[in-house]
């Protein structure tokens, strides 16, 4: 007769969130799963991934977030309909998915170079294509198993350095036309040891001329208005939840301003369309009035007759802090740029 199957155990990490009785407990052990568990991984995989483009990176994670938020919502409802054994290893195969997916959208050419590469790698016999520490790992055949950490650091530097370059095995050749397989052939017997697969592709795609037309995106920092791009960005599953993780991080930056600096950004916070942002920080609960006051530095009687009236004028804030409304715009300029630093700083995992 046969057994049954050992029913599946869900990952002792999703217990307290498994287990939480009501919705305010449930979100709080799903901010903490995603903060102190799922976030600095994925920070770490798309930089990794994407280290080309800082900016990639940082959609890249808002994007597995999501995705984390609708399978942990799912979760949640259900837990033995598809239990999550490993809730690490599901973060981390669900950050290299959609770190690959990106690339392949936005990098078609070099996407298609690391397909044709794992194809070479799989079925000429000279080589070999193996996983080792999470990360696909390429040499020759019989370096099959071995790590990639000191071949990866050679051809990095052969990448980065002239000299290095002018030192190796691949100087003096015409790169261009050499085929995929001498160009691979080239790599190994310069290197001597394996390498990842994504510093390979990196590697042919450079010398082999392979580049992709992608338009680049210029943030001015002057414009910048973070709680107006909070609205903007935080857009998908469980916005709420992500709209307070958010949230969080700006009140704490916007506590480290200067006093003068908080004041003149606050009482003018405003969207693109002119419409008051501060609302959002007791909506959230991130901070109540008088919490916001205190910053200010307003007495909470008098923060409550102004609150109706917010965003005040420059005028009415210069007047508030004794100086000029040139000021006013030179201190909330300050407090921006300071801000935008910080938070694309918090996005990228910096």
């Amino acid at each position: 007769m046969d057994r049954p199957l050992p029913t599946p155990q869900n990952d002792e990490l999703l217990l307290p969130f498994e287990r939480a009785v009501d919705e305010r407990e449930s979100q709080r052990e799903l901010e903490l799963l995603l903060v102190n568990h799922a976030e600095p991984l994925i920070t770490k995989i798309a930089k990794r991934k994407l280290q080309a483009s800082p900016f990639d990176a940082g959609d890249v994670c808002s994007e597995v977030v999501i995705q984390l938020l609708a399978r942990l919502r799912g979760f949640k409802a259900n837990p033995d309909k598809k239990p999550i054994g490993n809730f690490l290893g599901y973060v981390a195969v669900t950050a290299y998915n959609a770190c690959h997916e990106h690339l392949r959208r936005k990098y078609p050419r070099r996407y298609s170079l690391r397909n044709r590469l794992r194809y070479l790698l799989t079925h000429d016999q000279a080589f070999a294509l193996w996983e080792k520490g999470g990360e696909l790992t390429c040499g020759l055949a019989h370096w099959s198993n071995r790590t990639s950490r000191e071949g990866t650091q050679r051809l990095r530097e052969m990448l980065d350095s002239a000299g290095a370059f002018e030192r190796s095995g691949m100087a003096g050749r015409d790169l261009q036309r050499l085929n995929l397989e001498e160009l691979v052939t080239g790599v190994f017997e310069s290197i001597g040891n394996p390498v990842e697969l994504d510093d390979l592709v990196n590697a042919i795609a450079e010398w082999s001329g392979i580049k992709d037309e992608i338009a680049q995106a210029h943030l001015d920092e002057e414009n910048v208005d973070s709680a107006a791009r909070l609205a903007e960005r935080r857009v998908g599953l469980d916005v709420e939840l992500e709209r307070r993780i958010y949230l969080q991080r700006l009140w704490s930056e916007i506590c480290q301003l200067p006093q003068r600096q908080r004041a003149a950004l606050l009482l003018n916070l405003k969207d693109s369309q002119g419409s008051d942002c501060i609302s959002l920080f007791p909506l959230s609960g991130i901070a109540t009035p008088r919490d916001i006051a205190n910053l200010i530095g307003i007495p909470a009687e008098r923060f409550a007759e102004m609150w109706n009236d917010l965003p005040l004028e420059d005028s009415v804030v210069a007047e508030h802090l004794g100086v000029t409304r040139q000021q006013v715009i030179n201190l909330r300029k300050s407090a921006r740029e300071r801000l935008a630093r910080r938070m694309r700083a918090f996005e990228q995992g910096v």
